[in-house]
């Protein structure tokens, strides 16, 4: 019976995320699963219980991705055979879950024979410990932050706020240790502690909400026009550069005359190299006739080596500065740990790519943008670096046309939710099939297009080059929460 409770435990941890049910569900997700390792008598129980709420949680976050890879990438990637994302969903999975066993690893130094140990104790050491698990998931070439107890606060606009001290980590740490105090509490007035503990949590997200400043979208906010293409993968990627050419060259003019500082195509608006093709002095005559910056997704070959970029072109259509994505994503973009994983790459899309080499900002008329690329947007390091580096802003350009799901669409979109507050930088992201749209630097979503929509329109966002404190301290808040759990554990 206990190993069922953990598996309802992970299931509504999964149902809490965006985009699956609801979000208030993070607050009691985790109480049978934390009772069950805490009062597990043996070492291969409580290994169990690691494994099976890891899997559960993980497959209920991600479970869109399996109808990606299984059937909607083989529909338009004929080479791509439908078991092969299939296997490839379970393997992801599997290594998802191998961070987790640090819970399971902390929990039997801390559960050893002749440790006493207070209620105060499981509390803080099962908060410490479950966020040490989320740290070291940034880590390595396997790093993929999905599936993040903090990820289900998105809409706590007032809670969110605290992104911008302790990240989406420490939101993690407030959830586990809300969880905690109900799963170890044995005292007789605990409905009472309960109904405390929610009236308390919910008072002080409506009371920072009614502090924060008003939306600021005004004549003196930079203006981006951005391009939600909606062009089907079947069609993209059977479609030849000419035709491509011709969808960016409508959607250019259509922005003539209109207020614009800069105009933003999606990741992908071509699937080749057209730098130094015939397509790119038509590009180039478009930019002139608009006379305004464009941001264009689009491949970067130089010699052998093949990248993932976004390239700036100035108002006379020449090439100025490119952004290639640093954060591959593994097997899809790039082969992890080629010793063991050499015959993975059955796995790939298109092609590999090779990573690049900074996380540089373009300028732009006296402003600084960080561009990200796709899932780079699940890496706070991205935001972070993009905004000691000079980023007043931030634009997102990515291609989620392989997502035929509003989960996984969501899922992705509410990442810049906290790489906004995170860094305190307005964010925008622009994709091919949605979801676009804007988050200021508080959270607060300001436009977002419908999904599934071919919509041009115009975005709103303010400069800033303050660091938050979260920027200048993350790697140290990151080392207080792996030192709280190894004291804890050992203590």
């Amino acid at each position: 019976m206990s190993y069922i409770l953990t598996l309802i435990s992970g299931i509504l941890t999964g149902l809490a995320m965006p985009g699956n049910l609801f979000s208030f569900l993070i607050w009691v997700s985790l109480i049978f699963f934390l009772r069950n390792m805490a009062y597990s008598k043996t070492h291969y129980e409580r290994l169990f219980h690691t494994l099976i709420y890891s899997s559960s949680m993980l497959v209920t976050t991600l479970w869109w991705l399996l109808p990606t890879l299984s059937k909607n990438i083989p529909q338009v990637l004929k080479s791509y055979p439908p078991i092969i994302g299939f296997f490839g969903f379970v393997g992801m999975i599997i290594l998802l879950m191998i961070p987790y066993l640090l819970i399971w690893i902390l929990s039997e130094l801390y559960h050893r024979k002749d440790r006493k140990y207070n209620y105060f104790s499981l509390v803080l050491f099962y908060s410490f410990a479950y966020t040490c698990t989320e740290v070291l998931r940034e880590f390595g070439d396997l790093a993929f932050m999905g599936g993040n107890l903090g990820y289900a606060l998105f809409d706590h606009l007032g809670l969110l706020q605290l992104s911008s001290f302790v990240g989406s980590t420490g939101l993690t740490f407030l959830i586990v240790f809300v969880n905690s105090i109900i799963a170890f509490d044995k005292s007789r007035d605990k409905t009472f502690k309960i109904f405390i503990i929610f009236s308390s949590i919910y008072i002080l997200n409506f009371a920072i909400i009614r502090y924060l400043p008003p939306i600021n979208n005004t004549n003196d906010s930079i203006k981006i026009g951005v391009v939600q293409t909606n062009i089907p993968q079947e069609i993209k990627y059977s479609s030849n550069t000419q035709q491509n050419y011709y969808d960016f060259s409508s959607k250019t003019q259509s922005f003539i005359n209109k207020d614009i500082d800069l105009l933003v195509f999606p990741e992908s608006t071509f699937l080749e190299d057209v730098s130094n093709s015939e397509i790119n002095n038509l590009i180039k005559v478009d930019i002139q006739n608009l006379y305004t910056p464009v941001i264009i997704g689009h491949p970067r070959i130089d010699k052998d080596k093949v990248y993932n970029s976004a390239w700036l072109y100035n108002e006379y259509g020449e090439i100025i500065s490119v952004y290639d994505k640093v954060k591959l994503t593994p097997f899809a973009e790039f082969l992890p740990y080629e010793s063991i994983f050499g015959n993975f790459d059955a796995f790939k899309l298109l092609r590999y790519y090779t990573p690049g080499e900074s996380y540089n900002h373009f300028s732009i008329n006296d402003m600084n943008v960080g561009v990200q690329i796709c899932f780079e947007t699940y890496f706070p390091e991205v935001s972070i670096n993009q905004a000691k580096n000079g980023s007043e802003f931030f634009i997102a350009i990515t291609n989620d046309g392989w997502f035929k799901n509003k989960t996984g669409l969501i899922q992705h979109f509410t990442q810049g939710v906290f790489r906004a507050v995170e860094t305190r930088r307005d964010f925008i992201q622009v994709s091919n099939t949605g979801i676009t749209g804007s988050i200021d630097r508080f959270g607060r979503i300001t436009n977002m297009f419908e999904p599934k929509q071919e919509k041009t329109g115009i975005l709103f966002v303010n400069l800033n080059d303050n660091l938050s404190f979260y920027s200048k301290a993350s790697d140290i808040i990151k080392i207080l929460f792996f030192l709280g759990a190894l004291l804890l554990a050992i203590i």
